[in-house]
């Protein structure tokens, strides 16, 4: 029996009319075979070449209409399926919402309480004995800092001169790898740096290893090719090169493409790590210090962020070049120089420290090439020279806390309580969640050296860090007073926010607890100290003798004189030649007469924008005009998941 005989058209009309010419008569045959023999093939004889013509839909089924009545057709569409709202798009307003929030409320508070202390300074000035521990605790730490310095600079001077502590030399020198974090820096910048880690002196008995890890493909200013080209395809062009689509396992939770290359660069053995998108210098830091912590514990049958065969790639590499395990990571920047004995000097005041001194940091300098007495450099280099003479030297020699080991200066024991996982990828690499407060946001983008630092002190109370002096490293100073704020808020963000969290993190001593507690109090009341030494000056003009009659009033001016004297006697110990000196004197007296108010100017922008993540210019790159993104900030997780989910990444 025919196949058309079995089906009854839903119009009425009878197989025989017009309603079965073409195209109805192939539709109803395809659409029968299909039905009657299941999924399978029209018996071949009706298979005809239809399938690409589209009939026009059945007439209703109500009534009987002549063929034009059954054939309607429109020319509407029917619009995408799409959700209503986009999750991530909504979650990341609201968390914007909830930063701008926070960041009113600090102004506000900010405001409110300087404003306040300052009607009451001006109101019930003979009173000023109640805001004493204010305005003079920060000095009076400093006061017993520089004490500290001297007594114990001169213990263990004697302690050494008598013969009471030695240098101990292990039989077998430290292996160590020297790592390299590039983002954007030109052609010049990279090879100076390259350059006077080759030249460093005293250590050619150590095997090493030079690592270098390169974010992106971000092109420095004036670079044709961006840093990462120029690096494979002309610095160490000629190494042996391998591409892994799944490297890693980046912080945004996405796998990372990478590029290893590998060579000797004047002798000296290196490994290039080319990631291919920015996820910041926190992640490369977090690759390369899991990677050798991982390699040294010879790591098994636990799960780690490396694909496993470029973790046996990289490791094979250190084993051929006589690094069949890694005592200490040197550390430095992109844009730094190292003096030819700084790596030396590091070594040296790591092995002084002993088994429970975990880190050493060196002596951070401002290079003088282009602008030997720039107003900028000077002010900087002075600042440099304040800060680690004082209270860092306080850390180094009394707490044995130093809580900030610079990155651009830095020696480190590969060991658990440094790279372990519990501090590394829990803690040090964490990302902040949207709804996290803001200092959570703060500490998870900036100030990644004295975080690291803290989070050692908080789950090892036993580790120490010292400062070496006599490491001398060389780095770039802002010229500018865009770039100067955009490095200054980065610094007061995310060092008062660690200190913040110091005062509250378990296993820190209690004298860096009592530190980090004035060091934030002092901080957030600068406009009202400011104010006050207005105030005095005021009172000193008017009053003019009679102020020294008060006894108690020369006493605090004795203790602040004190404080300013030993800062100036530094001069004396820590410039290393004639020329640093003379630039110290003259930045000391720049410092002192614009750093109160300069300091005010940082902290007011610095709460003015303290919910933009950003390096703002202070790595800009090109065709980023505001910096954004940069070599620290968190890249946009919406955008970095469409990217990385075009390319299909295989899983491990």
């Amino acid at each position: 029996m025919p196949y058309y005989t079995q089906v009854t058209p839903a119009c009425g009309l009878s197989l025989g009319q017009e309603f079965l010419q073409e195209p109805y008569q192939k539709f109803i045959f395809y659409v029968y075979g299909r039905v009657s023999h299941g999924e399978e093939e029209v018996p071949p004889s009706i298979q005809e070449p239809f399938q690409t013509v589209r009939p026009p839909p059945p007439p209703p089924i109500f009534g009987s209409f002549s063929s034009s009545t059954c054939s309607f057709q429109s020319s509407i569409s029917q619009e995408d399926a799409k959700p209503p709202y986009h999750p991530d798009t909504e979650l990341k307003k609201v968390s914007r919402s909830l930063l701008r929030l926070q960041k009113y409320s600090l102004i506000l508070g900010f405001v409110s309480i300087n404003a306040g202390f300052i009607w009451a300074l001006w109101n019930y000035h003979h009173y000023w004995y109640i805001f004493l521990p204010f305005l003079a605790a920060n000095t009076f730490c400093q006061v017993i800092f520089a004490i500290s310095n001297t007594i114990a600079a001169t213990f263990t001077s004697l302690r050494r001169k008598l013969g009471f502590k030695k240098d101990v030399i292990p039989e077998n020198p430290e292996k160590f790898v020297m790592v390299l974090p590039c983002y954007n820096e030109d052609r010049q910048e990279v090879e100076t740096s390259l350059n006077s880690l080759i030249n460093q002196q005293n250590i050619d008995e150590h095997p090493r290893l030079i690592m270098v890890i390169v974010d992106c493909n971000a092109k420095a200013p004036g670079e044709e090719v961006s840093t990462q080209d120029f690096l494979l395809n002309d610095m160490f062009a000629g190494g042996e090169r391998i591409e892994f689509q799944n490297g890693y396992s980046a912080r945004d939770g996405f796998f990372m493409p990478v590029t290893i290359q590998q060579g000797k660069y004047r002798g000296v053995p290196y490994i290039i790590i080319g990631k291919k998108h920015n996820q910041g210098k926190r992640d490369s830091l977090c690759f390369v210090r899991s990677f050798l912590w991982h390699y040294k514990n010879r790591s098994a049958d636990i799960s780690t962020m490396f694909n496993p065969d470029l973790f046996d790639y990289m490791g094979s590499i250190l084993t051929d070049n006589g690094l069949d395990t890694i005592d200490y990571l040197c550390g430095m920047d992109g844009d730094t120089v190292f003096d030819d004995d700084c790596v030396y000097e590091l070594i040296k005041a790591l092995r002084r420290g002993g088994p429970n001194v975990v880190g050493v940091c060196g002596a951070v300098l401002v290079k003088f090439d282009e602008k030997p007495w720039g107003w900028w450099n000077l002010l900087q280099n002075t600042e440099y020279n304040l800060t680690q003479g004082l209270r860092r030297e306080f850390q180094s020699r009394v707490s044995g806390k130093v809580n900030c080991l610079p990155g651009c200066c830095q020696l480190i024991r590969v060991q658990d309580a440094t790279f372990g996982d519990a501090v590394l990828r829990e803690r040090f690499g964490h990302v902040p969640k949207p709804n996290d407060t803001m200092t959570q946001q703060i500490m998870g983008v900036y100030s990644e050296d004295s975080i690291h630092a803290s989070i050692i002190f908080s789950r090892h109370p036993k580790s120490q860090t010292r400062q070496a002096l006599r490491a001398r490293a060389y780095t770039t100073a802002p010229q500018s007073w865009s770039v100067y704020l955009s490095q200054r808020k980065r610094w007061a963000l995310g060092s008062k926010s660690n200190e913040f969290v110091m005062v509250f993190r378990p296993g820190i001593i209690w004298v860096e607890r009592l530190c980090s507690f004035i060091t934030v109090t002092t901080w957030w009341l600068g406009p009202f100290v400011v104010a006050a030494m207005f105030g005095f000056a005021i009172a000193l003009v008017r009053q003019g003798k009679k102020i020294f009659e008060n006894h108690i009033m020369i006493g605090l001016m004795s203790v602040l004189a004190f404080r300013y004297l030993y800062s100036l006697l530094i001069v004396t110990w820590f410039p290393h030649n004639r020329m640093a000196r003379i630039r110290f004197l003259v930045g000391f007296f720049i410092y002192l007469t614009c750093s109160p108010f300069m300091n005010v100017v940082v902290t007011i922008y610095a709460l003015l924008h303290c919910d933009e993540f950003s390096w703002g210019k202070t790595r800009a790159s090109v065709g980023d005009e505001n910096g954004a993104g940069g070599h620290g900030a968190l890249p946009d997780p919406e955008q970095a998941a469409k990217e990385k989910f075009n390319e299909k990444m295989p899983p491990v």
